[in-house]
Order: structure tokens, then sequence, then C-alpha cells
């Protein structure tokens, strides 16, 4: 509604594990010189799961067919390096569970290794509670409990999608 006055909204998109669903849109732009510019930029980056919304207001020059698809291309490419692009990640969570005199030790470890602590809570021992990427698991408890020399309780939650930081060039 905040474009409703836009001679043209034109977008792409493409979802799915495999991209199986593509669609593209013109929306009253000459065939092929918005949507699929558009969704080719998508498809360059190898962005998934995502829609792109261009909003064209016409400014009485015509562009011609050349310079519409450099137009919807360029304003693609060019919010998607100022937004940013992330990975969605499967993560698990861990509550590692340590006495007050061991916490420096295991701190000092998360800090170091850039683990992502979400929550520490301090009541008769320390908690912390982790998110670790869920392949890694196991070779992470493992790290854990011999860094604590067995000293640590390690309980397993629930897996979540996380979104992380993703560097395209």
């Amino acid at each position: 509604t905040k474009h409703r006055k836009a001679t043209h909204n034109c977008f792409a998109y493409m979802i799915g594990l495999n991209d199986e669903i593509q669609r593209e849109s013109d929306n009253g732009e000459p065939s092929g010189t918005a949507g699929v510019p558009i969704l080719e930029v998508l498809k360059n980056l190898k962005l998934h799961n995502v829609t792109a919304v261009v909003t064209r207001y016409f400014g009485g020059i015509k562009l011609g067919a050349g310079g519409l698809i450099r137009a919807y291309s360029n304003a693609t490419s060019n919010a998607i390096e100022k937004v940013g692009v992330v990975r969605k990640v499967v993560q698990t969570e861990l509550s590692l569970k340590v006495s007050y005199s061991a916490w420096g030790k295991l701190q000092n470890y998360l800090e170091n290794n850039q683990v992502n602590v979400s929550d520490t809570v301090f009541m008769t021992d320390v908690t912390a509670v982790v998110y670790v990427d869920t392949p890694e698991v196991e070779s992470f408890t493992a790290t854990i409990v011999d860094l604590m020399n067995g000293q640590v309780e390690v309980e397993e939650g629930q897996e979540k999608y996380v979104e992380v930081p993703y560097e395209l060039y």
C-alpha cells in the first residue's frame, strides 16, 4: 500500500530446497525486462527462499529494453548488497552447568571459540545456554567434557534455525 501509486512493482522469487518454485513478474513493463533480470540476480548470487520486489515510478523518460534490464538488475543487486545475506543453520540448544570455580575456564573457552551464548544463569551453579550447529553437537560436547575434566552437566535442548551472516563476495 505504501507504493500503490507506483507505475510498476516487479518481483521475482525462488522457493524450495532445490529452488523448485521460481516466479517473476514484469508488472506491465515490456516482457522480460524486469522480472527476469531480478530473478537472474537471485540465481547468480545463489540465494534461496527469497523474494525481491523492485518498485519503479515512471519519470517521463523511456529507458528502452536495455535500460530497464540494467535498472532492475542494478536495483536488485544494490539492495541485496546493502541489506546483506544470512544463512539459515540448524542449531541445537545445550545447557552447560558448572560450579562457580569452573565457570571462568568455561567462559574463556566459549569466548575464545566464538560460541553463541544465549543466556547465563547464576544459581547454586552456573548454567550457560549455548547454540551449536547440530552436526557438531557430539564433538562439541566431548570437547567440553574433556576441557572441564568431566565436571560439567550437559543437557541437550531443542533445535532451531538460526540466521548467520554470510559474505557473498
